[in-house]
């Protein structure tokens, strides 16, 4: 989550140079998807995760790589930095200027700072600009809504010595994991504000976010109404202090009508669970109602456990570790085993998984909202980096589904948890498309999105199972139909499964020799 640091200063990152009739009317991100001279900076950018940040006011100065550019590094080179983020990154500050720096004031420049940090030297000879001597601006004032972009031939690289010190310095910093809970029944779906910069929108009562990890240290956060901006906040904007190794969820809990709408901090325990153990932690965020005790098997598990500050001071926050097994889990008030107020049997437990179950809603009308982390996946994830959005980003194939993907919004549910199946098509396949074809879907998102969730079926269907079907419900609501023919298997008739069973940690990739089309 670097880019919550970043955000101010990586705008321009996404400026890619098209003709002037394309530029003068769109900011840096829309000229660089328009114009398709530049899918390996536009790929390298989404895979470095900043798509997000790109389309700030600026304005910036862009050097621009274009595809010829990146295709005369050795071989290896690109797909080796879509494998190093930091190092991908670094590069990608370099080619940055803060501010609009034309032609004819880059001219009389000897050098420029970007913001990676490092300067470029800047020359002219014969007539034409070189930066670090060697590198030939080709195209200049190519004007953006928020920004100026000149088109070079080469990619340019930063010096090696502050390449290896940012990542040194990357490697050593501490993090620490965050998540946000809406548990205020009565309040609209927000946006939360991390640094005065929208990092979760439209999270709506009674979700949980997913974990997001970012660098220790202190944050200003805001919750607002979803589409209202940090203006018209809720709660904050609140200093928060976030401390290394830690697993925090922020719960937005109380009321708006009454007032009493407050952030809740929750520190979670994800130290090591004991072998053949999960962890359960329980919250009362129900704001009317009593305290309460909770029930396993019929027996008090967590006794008294009130709305915060209730009684003595309380969190409403209660953390036990349980043999992992199949629970009934029953909530009653406190002293009593009648009324169940929330009933939950048959909960399975499963080991080394840590569990968050929170008590949500009114007391004329309560729930229990779920939330599970599998320490093995997590680790996994840590130490293979392997969800399907990874796989994609690093095969080097698929340029054009990932830009695809990112384009539509798609990129943090393929990565997130899963499990899914994705009928992946190669570039190849793409370029098979009639003339334009892509261009338009990426003009238009929710045709794009309906055609690329066309391809994603929900939950892991292997190879062996796929064949004894004859169709598939995708995640786009309609059927592709599946078919074997010598040997080969069909979907929807003539796109052909041409590799089948890419593990991944959130699911599995069938590679496909052409796009499939929802009707």
């Amino acid at each position: 989550m670097r880019k919550l640091m970043w955000l101010l200063m990586l705008v321009a990152l996404l400026g890619l140079a098209v003709t002037p009739a394309f530029a003068q009317d769109m900011d840096i991100v829309d000229t660089a998807v328009a114009d398709g001279r530049f899918t390996t900076l536009v790929a390298a950018v989404q895979a470095a995760d900043l798509v997000d940040t790109l389309k700030g006011e600026g304005p910036f100065t862009v050097f621009a790589p274009t595809d010829d550019a990146f295709a005369a590094l050795p071989e290896g080179t690109v797909e080796g930095l879509l494998n190093d983020i930091p190092a991908l990154t670094d590069i990608l500050l370099y080619h940055v200027v803060a501010g609009e720096v034309p032609a004819a004031d880059v001219v009389n420049l000897e050098s420029a700072t970007t913001v990676q940090g490092s300067d470029i030297s800047i020359s002219v000879q014969d007539g034409n600009v070189f930066l670090n001597d060697s590198v030939q601006v080709i195209i200049t004032d190519v004007m953006t809504t928020n920004g100026i972009i000149h088109v070079i031939d080469s990619v340019l690289m930063p010096p090696a010595d502050d390449m290896m010190m940012g990542e040194e310095d990357m490697m050593a910093e501490e993090t620490v994991h965050i998540r946000v809970a809406h548990f205020s029944p009565d309040t609209p779906a927000v946006d939360v504000f991390v640094n005065g910069d929208a990092a979760i929108e439209g999270l709506a009562f009674p979700n949980i976010t997913d974990w997001i990890e970012l660098p220790a240290a202190s944050y200003n956060i805001a919750v607002a109404p979803a589409g209202a901006g940090i203006e018209a906040a809720a709660i904050g904007p609140a200093d928060f202090d976030l401390p290394a190794d830690a697993w925090i969820t922020v719960a937005a809990i109380g009321s708006l009508e009454s007032g009493t709408l407050a952030p809740q901090v929750l520190v979670e325990d994800y130290s090591e669970i004991a072998e053949g153990s999960a962890r359960v932690s329980l919250f009362h965020a129900i704001e009317d109602a009593p305290a309460v005790d909770v029930l396993a098997n019929g027996s008090v598990a967590v006794p008294m456990l009130a709305y915060p500050g209730t009684v003595n001071g309380n969190d409403g926050f209660y953390t036990l570790d349980v043999p992992a097994g199949t629970y009934d889990f029953q909530v009653v008030p406190n002293g009593a085993t009648e009324p169940v107020v929330i009933d939950l049997p048959g909960t399975m437990l499963e080991a080394n998984n840590n569990y968050f179950v929170a008590a949500v809603g009114t007391l004329d009308n309560p729930s229990a909202q779920l939330a599970v982390t599998s320490m093995d996946m997590m680790m996994d994830d840590d130490m293979m980096g392997d969800s399907i959005v990874d796989i994609a980003v690093a095969d080097g194939r698929f340029t054009t589904l990932v830009a695809a993907v990112q384009a539509a919004g798609l990129a943090e549910t393929l990565a997130g948890e899963g499990s899914f199946t994705v009928f992946a098509p190669t570039d190849d396949a793409f370029a098979a498309l009639p003339e334009g074809t892509v261009e338009g879907l990426l003009n238009d998102i929710p045709a794009l999105t309906d055609i690329l969730l066309y391809h994603v079926v929900d939950g892991a269907v292997p190879a062996e199972t796929v064949v004894t079907l004859d169709s598939a419900t995708t995640l786009q609501g309609s059927d592709v139909t599946i078919e074997v023919r010598d040997g080969n298997v069909f979907l929807n008739g003539d796109v052909q499964v041409i590799i089948t069973d890419i593990q991944a940690s959130n699911g599995i990739i069938h590679v496909i020799d052409g796009v499939l089309l929802p009707q």
